[in-house]
C-alpha cells in the first residue's frame, strides 16, 4: 500500500474506535483493521501517531474490545461527571456510583485480568455497596475518635460520604417512580451513561436495573482506574456473594436492609 492509503487505513481505525458500541465481531472491516494493526508494526506505529494528533492515546486494539482509548490532559474528548450530571449536587453521587459499579463489577483483582469473566450489577446492589462503605467509615470514626472516619489524606472522601449519608436511596415520586434525586436515579443515569458508551449492557430491570459488563470497560478499569480503588472497597470488608449482592464480613456489623424491591 502507499503511505496514502496506510494513513487512511488508519484514520479509518481510529473513526472505528470512536463508535464505542461497535466492535470488531459485528464488522469485518473493523476487525481487518485490528488485525493489521496487531500483525504490522508500521501500522500500529503509524495509528498511535495518528491518535496522538487528537491528543488521545491507544490503550489497546484487540478483537474483543476493538480500539480503546486513553486520553491526555489536553484532549477534548474527555469525558467527565460534569458531562452526563448537570446538577452539580448530584455529581458527587455520581462519583461515588462510578466507584462502586467498577468495584462491584470486579472485586477480585483477578477478574480485571480474565478475559473471560463478565461482571454483572443492580442499581439496588451499587447503592448498598456505598452505604455500606459509609456505615464502616462511620463505625471506624467512632472506634477511633476521628471526625471523619475517611483515609488520610483523601478530605475529598469526606463531602462525598456526607452527600451519600444526607440523599434518599429512592424518594418515590406519586406514580412509583423514583425521584429524579435519588441515589438510585442518579445511579441509573450513571449506568445508561456507560451503556451508551458501550462499557455496560442493559441485561433487565430487576433490582432497579441490571448491567453486565463489556471488554472496553474491562480494559478501562484495568488500565485507567487501577487497583488502589478496588482494594480500598475490599479493605473495608465488603465482599461480593454468587448473587452479586454485596455483603459486609467485618464481625459485630451486618448490611443494611434493602429498600428497593426488584424490577
Amino acid at each position: 500500500m502507499s503511505d496514502f492509503e496506510d494513513l487512511a487505513a488508519a484514520c479509518r481505525l481510529l473513526s472505528f474506535g470512536f463508535q464505542p458500541g461497535l466492535t470488531p465481531r459485528r464488522n469485518a472491516e473493523y476487525a481487518t483493521l485490528v488485525g493489521r494493526y496487531r500483525a504490522d508494526d508500521a501500522f500500529a506505529r503509524l495509528l498511535h501517531a495518528a491518535a496522538r494528533g487528537f491528543d488521545l492515546t491507544v490503550i489497546a486494539v484487540n478483537p474483543r474490545a476493538g480500539l480503546v482509548f486513553g486520553t491526555t490532559p489536553e484532549t477534548q474528548f474527555a469525558a467527565s461527571v460534569a458531562d452526563h450530571i448537570k446538577q452539580v449536587a448530584d455529581r458527587p453521587i455520581a462519583a461515588l456510583a462510578h466507584l462502586a459499579i467498577a468495584a462491584l463489577a470486579y472485586y477480585r483483582p483477578e477478574d480485571l485480568d480474565d478475559e473471560a469473566h463478565v461482571g454483572r450489577v443492580t442499581i439496588r446492589h451499587v447503592d448498598e455497596m456505598v452505604e455500606q462503605a459509609t456505615k464502616e467509615l462511620e463505625h471506624r470514626a467512632a472506634e477511633t475518635g476521628e471526625d471523619h472516619g475517611v483515609p488520610a489524606g483523601q478530605p475529598d472522601l469526606v463531602q462525598l460520604w456526607r452527600y451519600h449519608q444526607r440523599r434518599n436511596p429512592v424518594a418515590p415520586t406519586g406514580d412509583a417512580r423514583a425521584h429524579s434525586k435519588s441515589r438510585h436515579a442518579i445511579t441509573k443515569r450513571v449506568a445508561e451513561y456507560l451503556a451508551e458508551n458501550g462499557m455496560l449492557r442493559r441485561a433487565g430491570n430487576e433490582n432497579g436495573g441490571t448491567y453486565t459488563t463489556t471488554a472496553r470497560y474491562q480494559i478501562q478499569v484495568r488500565e485507567l482506574a487501577g487497583q488502589q480503588m478496588l482494594g480500598e472497597l475490599a479493605a473495608l470488608g465488603i465482599a461480593v456473594g454468587l448473587d452479586g449482592k454485596p455483603t459486609f464480613d467485618s464481625s459485630g456489623d451486618e448490611a443494611p436492609a434493602s429498600t428497593e424491591s426488584g424490577g
